[in-house]
């Protein structure tokens, strides 16, 4: 079963790949090696990367891959946020850009989405949420 965690955001971005890349180019300033791959810029708006920590000895991850979706645009992300709050009682509406880890597999890569979680915060100041404890998720990181 996957698991995800969104980050909605306010960062001026115009592009989902120029977004994705900068994300990209802070993990790699703060911490571990990464290895993975895009999947695709699909659109101006959608950029999709698969990613791990890179062990120290070999281009082989420690963990599963995760899956990183980043979406900009106040248009196209307008029903996630609704949806999420929709009486925009966490103040998120108006954001332009939302990032989605998926987790799944046996071993997932957590020091990662940790890394990914600051990173996005650093960014963007980044709110995070997810299906089963919405904005709750905030006041602790995910346990697994």
């Amino acid at each position: 079963m996957a698991y995800q965690l969104s980050f909605f955001c306010r960062s001026g971005e115009s592009r989902s790949d120029e977004a994705l890349d900068r994300l990209l180019d802070h993990l790699l300033e703060s911490g571990h090696r990464l290895v993975g791959e895009y999947v695709g810029p699909f659109e101006d708006s959608v950029a999709v990367f698969r990613l791990g920590t890179g062990s120290s000895d070999s281009d082989r991850p420690v963990a599963d891959l995760l899956t990183l979706d980043v979406r900009v645009g106040v248009a196209e992300i307008a029903e996630s946020v609704i949806a999420a709050s929709p009486d925009d009682e966490q103040g998120i509406w108006g954001c332009d850009l939302l990032a989605t880890i998926t987790l799944s597999g046996d071993n997932p890569d957590w020091a990662l989405v940790h890394r990914i979680w600051a990173a996005m915060e650093s960014l963007w100041e980044a709110v995070p949420w997810d299906e089963s404890s919405g904005f709750e998720i905030a006041a602790r990181t995910p346990q697994h």
